[in-house]
């Protein structure tokens, strides 16, 4: 018994030992705090009447012009226009996962062909013109990587798309929100649709190990592992040592 014992401590002290080291070489954890983004305040929008003469043949069917003048952007739509964006509802603490935001202005009856198809997808339509930001935001429990201009120009002939690389830094359910904004003719931000989405981050029984080894004093576990080891040494000795004086 006390050599089973002895054994049992002894590699409970290399275990912590090695947690020791580990949360000495690792790399921490990084934690983000997002600063809120301040939204510009809304002023009144000028509306411009709609030139009463028809429409350029080249403007992608089935879209109507809004009271937004678009004189000075020939190559820009305009209209209830196509909206889908992805996200996951299941993700893995530490490991990145995509997001993205298609809105296609090209004519098409959807803005799925973007999407790569690995998260759940939801479609809408919003009636958008010019110069739309879209910003992805997940407070603390993200570290958010945009992997497109946040501001770009809608286009007639082309989707355009937003991509974020997102790493999941805490486990449980959050949520990630998109918002998407349009210009004014002023030069101001009107926010124009937000869409949420709740994911859930799920961590493995490893990603623990090494998260409490990271967060754990590095010291202490390594004297408590070398204690752990001198411990089941001394009991291992010990019953050697009785063995030997009965024989």
């Amino acid at each position: 018994m006390l050599r089973l014992i002895g054994w049992i401590l002894i590699l409970a002290g290399l275990a912590a030992a090695a947690l020791g080291v580990l949360a000495w070489t690792a790399p921490q954890e990084r934690t983000v705090t997002e600063t809120p983004v301040a939204t510009a305040p809304e002023r009144e929008i000028a509306l411009v009447l709609p030139d009463p003469t028809p429409a350029p043949r080249d403007m992608a069917p089935g879209f109507e012009t809004n009271d937004f003048s678009t004189a000075s952007m020939p190559n820009t739509a305009t209209g209830l226009i196509p909206v889908a964006h992805e996200a996951p509802r299941e993700a893995r603490f530490g490991e990145p996962f995509e997001v993205t935001l298609s809105i296609d202005a090209t004519g098409a009856e959807r803005a799925t062909s973007p999407l790569r198809g690995s998260g759940e997808i939801v479609e809408a339509q919003v009636e958008l013109s010019g110069d739309i930001q879209a910003r992805l935001i997940g407070g603390t429990a993200f570290e958010i990587d945009p992997q497109s201009p946040a501001d770009q120009t809608l286009s007639r002939s082309v989707a355009n798309v937003w991509r974020w690389n997102v790493m999941p830094l805490a486990s449980g359910e959050h949520t990630l929100i998109i918002d998407v904004f349009m210009k004014t003719p002023t030069g101001t931000l009107q926010p124009v649709s937000s869409y949420s989405d709740r994911v859930t981050v799920q961590v493995s029984t490893l990603r623990q190990a090494i998260t409490f080894a990271q967060t754990a004093n590095p010291l202490f576990m390594v004297l408590g592992g070398i204690g752990s080891v001198l411990g089941g040494a001394v009991a291992a000795l010990r019953f050697f040592s009785k063995a030997s004086g009965r024989g």
